[in-house]
């Protein structure tokens, strides 16, 4: 474990680690693609080894020195390493061998970016522990279970790396108890964080261990920042993983946080989904709605419609908007942003997509599908639906390109599928989006 090896490395996993092949199959930590580099493995196994770079012997003109000083530490960022290039073209090459296991012949256009690669999280979600007598506040280590505790993190927007650093004063001066893991035992477990485009309006999530509200002097003295219009206390005594539980109260203020988003308007909550980069979203959103071809006749179905975003901004161009979606307090947040934009022909329905589509097409006829599914991507029964009503059109957007590759070729059975569009919606890790319309085969 401790050899040395010398290799040049052939390109990359779909988490953006170098590929070596000379001495063994390694994926190796740090690399980028034609460069000569020496490297230790720090895992054998059977199929492949994984390893760290030592040393760069021939250097990529697109290699960078990452400008964080927690990335070698941390596991919140993977490319860091890479410049605005290497990183777009190893988005898309992700997206494109990805997808090519399932489908032999796709076209992927340019992965799609913004001039600015950092502090455009508009959500954070830190973890609070006690580490060696110290309230540590941010990402979990790469491969393990500490905290790095990170005073400024570079993907977060500027306004939350600000208050992050208010509330760990405030943590420490109000002697919050901070949570255990490995006991169970202690308060405060995570801090999470969203704003809205200007910051304008900013939501701080307490998540804890336990319902009392014994930190309402830190809120008092933490809501002097104008900028925070709602604190919320995230109720959360499950020995799990999971950040948050559907257990939410509301300490100040609003519930929500409104955002804008292509002239609309949209409430936010807590446990809403909520694309994390507001302008990668904009232009991801507008491509959606230009290659969905719309008309004014079209009655459009928003499967998996979350708080009602993608529908909303695209209904003043069809008939009606049918959106469906699983979790019943969102569909009552779609039905708040509805009335909050004025949109009179958008109606929001509680239940599986593939048991209301099949409702929804007894009474009209559906003319386009918009879907957007969590990484997990689509029920089968979902696509075996589809495949039966037959919408003439389809925009599938995904943040798993694995899934999406998968659904695709269950689709072409009666679909041709379109250009797909990388999005770098998560830029700096190796996470992306992608979008892609689809077209009903003539018989």
């Amino acid at each position: 474990m401790d050899n040395t090896y010398k290799s040049k490395v052939s390109g990359y996993t779909h988490d953006g680690r170098g590929v070596v092949k000379e001495n063994h199959l390694a994926f190796i930590d740090g690399a980028i693609r034609n460069e000569t580099i020496t490297y230790t493995l720090t895992q054998t196994g059977n199929k492949f080894s994984q390893g760290k770079v030592v040393d760069v012997l021939s250097r990529s003109e697109n290699r960078v020195n990452p400008p964080c000083k927690y990335y070698d530490i941390c596991g919140g960022c993977h490319v860091q390493h890479m410049n605005e290039t290497e990183e777009r073209d190893f988005k898309k090459e992700a997206v494109l061998n990805t997808l090519r296991r399932h489908i032999k012949d796709i076209e992927v256009n340019d992965t799609v970016e913004l001039d600015e690669l950092y502090y455009y999280r508009n959500k954070t979600v830190f973890a609070v522990r006690e580490q060696r007598g110290k309230v540590v506040i941010g990402q979990f280590q790469k491969n393990g279970k500490d905290v790095v505790d990170i005073d400024h993190c570079m993907i977060q927007k500027r306004s939350h790396n600000e208050i992050i650093e208010v509330l760990r004063k405030l943590i420490v001066k109000y002697d919050i108890s901070i949570y255990n893991e490995e006991k169970h035992t202690g308060f405060l477990r995570h801090l999470i964080i969203r704003s809205n485009h200007d910051d304008s309006e900013i939501q701080i999530v307490f998540v804890t261990n336990g319902k009392s509200y014994t930190f309402k002097p830190l809120v008092d003295e933490l809501v002097q920042d104008a900028r925070i219009t709602s604190v919320i206390q995230n109720i959360h005594t499950e020995r799990t993983n999971l950040v948050t539980s559907y257990n939410s109260v509301v300490r100040y203020g609003k519930s929500y946080i409104v955002d804008e988003l292509l002239n609309k308007q949209f409430k936010v909550k807590d446990l809403s989904f909520y694309q994390v980069n507001h302008e990668i979203t904009e232009k991801m959103y507008s491509e959606a709605i230009e290659r969905a071809a719309l008309t004014k006749t079209d009655v459009v179905i928003d499967a998996y419609s979350g708080i009602g975003t993608i529908g909303q901004l695209l209904a003043d161009k069809v008939d009606e908007v049918i959106g469906v979606e699983i979790v019943e307090s969102a569909v009552e947040d779609a039905r708040d942003n509805a009335k909050l934009n004025d949109i009179k022909n958008a109606t929001y329905i509680n239940g599986k997509a593939e048991e209301k589509i099949k409702e929804i097409v007894n009474e009209k006829h559906i003319d386009v599908l918009f879907i957007d599914p969590p990484r997990k991507g689509c029920d089968r029964t979902f696509l075996d639906t589809v495949l039966q009503v037959e919408p003439e059109r389809i925009v599938y957007i995904s943040c798993n390109p694995a899934t999406l590759g998968r659904d695709l070729k269950i689709l072409s059975e009666k679909y041709t599928i379109g250009s797909v569009t990388p999005y770098n919606m998560f830029s700096k890790t190796y996470h992306v989006e992608a979008l892609v319309p689809l077209t009903r085969k003539n018989d």
